[in-house]
Formats: structure tokens, sequence, C-alpha cells
């Protein structure tokens, strides 16, 4: 049945929430229909680079410089109804990870459900495509993003040598850090944890409609504010033996990671 379409918009969070959406003959079937995800690594503040290691600084003034630096998206699904709630922030530094593993999502007309490996040390704003999906006839106004660790079927896992072994890892880094006011140190988190889903409300609303068959989703990652409010020496020494989420430096990290991905 085709239904009037209502859609309005709230204030929270200092930024435009869209309530709700609909498109006429709005949740029907439709073959031909694609949605693409694409994912960019996109600075919040450094300046634009290319492909190859990344260097800024955190907001202490501490300069990094990474040279390896690995984000598994376990699964995308775009949203046709947002609510005031959809993409809330974050409310305490343990709010980041959900301790028990969780098993892989599966792939429906909404939702990509396959693990894909993002090298954030691509070239910035450079988007490249994690999936492709055939949604029904709506407007979606959102998109839930699962970050759990790859498995062996997960495309774009790194290889070549000295390259890391990305199968039941969430998150890979390597690089170096200089303190503002001196020393410097090695910075190395590998973790399988599984970081709390993300929500993200699009800038504008994704139509697929008998006469608009596609559309892209697309986001990009902060990978600048990964080390904001970090004591970089303590977490060179948290991460000595190996990388426990719960460890504070180590959970500040993994805090700003999953706030540092949003929409473009």
């Amino acid at each position: 049945m085709i239904s009037t379409c209502i859609s309005r918009t709230l204030v929270a969070l200092g930024a435009a929430t869209i309530l709700s959406a609909c498109t006429e003959t709005s949740g029907l079937a439709a073959g031909g229909t694609s949605i693409a995800i694409e994912a960019a690594p996109s600075p919040a503040v450094a300046a634009l680079q290319g492909a190859g290691s990344k260097t800024f600084s955190n907001d202490l003034g501490d300069s990094i410089t990474l040279t390896r630096a690995y984000l598994v998206i376990a699964n995308a699904e775009v949203e046709s109804g947002c609510g005031p709630n959809f993409s809330a922030a974050l409310e305490g530094l343990f709010d980041f990870f959900i301790p028990a593993a969780q098993a892989h999502t599966v792939a429906t007309p909404t939702a990509t459900g396959e693990p894909h490996v993002i090298n954030l040390l691509g070239a910035d704003n450079l988007p490249a495509a994690i999936g492709s999906i055939s949604p029904p006839l709506a407007n979606y106004c959102g998109v839930h993003l699962d970050l759990l660790a790859a498995d062996s079927d997960a495309l774009g896992l790194p290889t070549g040598a000295g390259e890391p072994d990305m199968i039941g890892k969430t998150l890979h880094i390597e690089g170096s850090y200089t303190l503002a006011a001196g020393g410097s140190g090695a910075i190395s988190i590998s973790t399988g944890a599984s970081l709390l889903g993300r929500d993200l409300l699009l800038p504008a609303l994704v139509m697929i409609s008998n006469s608009n068959r596609s559309g892209t989703v697309r986001f990009g990652i902060n990978y600048d504010t990964w080390f904001n409010a970090v004591d970089l020496a303590a977490l060179e020494a948290e991460t000595a033996a190996q990388t426990n989420p719960t460890d504070i430096n180590v959970g500040q990290v993994l805090q700003n990671v999953t706030a540092s991905i949003h929409a473009l």
C-alpha cells in the first residue's frame, strides 16, 4: 500500500536528528536495488595525507606516527527508522566494548554481514568499497556498524612480509610517538575485543525508490583522534606483554576508535 511520507527532525546533541523516514512503497522487496557501503581514513584535525605512514599530533601535543593500522567492520546495516537516541554518544570509559565474543552477523537485504578489514594507511578521504546490499524500497536515514574480530573469510586481510595476522583481531596498530615534554617510544596494540556497535545518522536520506534504485552510504574514521587523552608512555608499558582492553590507556584508545567513526 502506498503510504504518505512523513519526516521530522529533532535537534539533539547539537545536531539535527531525523526521527522518522518513509517512502512510497516503503518496505516492499525490490530486485535490482543497490546501496554501496564505503569507508575512508578521514582525519579530524591533521592535514590530509596520502597512502603510507600517517603522522599527526594528539590533544596533548604529542606526535604519533602510525606504520600499521587496521580496523575490522564486521557488518554494516542500513536503517529506515532513526529515533532520537539512534546515534547517542558513549557514556563512559568502558562503554567501548562487549566483553563476550559475538557470533558472525548474517547478510540480509539491508546488511552486508561480511567482515572487512579497513587499512587506515590508505589515502585520506579516498573511499574504499566494503560491501554492497540490495535493500527494499525505503528512505534510509542511518547505518549500524558492528566492530568484531575478523575470521578467515574476511575481506581485505593484510598479506605480505611483516603484515599482522588479523584473523581473530578487531584492531591492530603499530607506530611510534614523541612526547611534547620529551621522550619517545613505540606503539603496539592488537586486540580481538568486540567493540560497541556504532550507530551513525546519515547527513542526508538515501532514497531507494522505483525511480531511484541505487545509492551510497559512506563513513570516515578519524584516526588522528585515537590517542587523545592517552598517556603514551603508560600505554607502551600497558601493552609491553599483551593488549588488555581493560587497562586504562588501552581502554581510552578503544573508546576513541569507536567514537572516531562518523558518517560522511
